[in-house]
C-alpha cells in the first residue's frame, strides 16, 4: 500500500513540476517582450499565446490528475 501512496506522491509532484515550468516560462516570455522590439516581440508575443493556451492545457491535465490519483488511492486503501 506504501507504493501506492508513493506513486501517487510522484505523480503529483511531476504534474507540479510541469506547472511550474510553464509558469516560469511564460514569466520569462514576458519580461522578454519589455525588452525587445520588431520581429523578435511579435515571435515572443506568438509564443506567449501559444505558452498561455498550454498551461490552460496543463491545468485541465492537473485536474484529471488529481481526480486519478484519488480513485487510485481510494481503490488500494478501500
Amino acid at each position: 500500500m506504501k507504493d501506492i501512496a508513493e506513486q501517487g506522491s510522484r505523480i503529483l509532484d511531476a504534474m507540479a513540476d510541469i506547472n511550474d515550468l510553464l509558469r516560469l516560462s511564460h514569466e520569462a516570455l514576458h519580461r522578454l517582450k519589455q525588452e525587445v522590439h520588431g520581429s523578435a516581440y511579435d515571435s515572443a508575443e506568438i509564443l506567449s499565446l501559444k505558452l498561455h493556451d498550454l498551461r490552460h492545457e496543463a491545468e485541465i491535465l492537473s485536474t484529471k490528475i488529481d481526480s486519478d490519483v484519488k480513485e487510485m488511492e481510494t481503490k488500494a486503501y478501500g
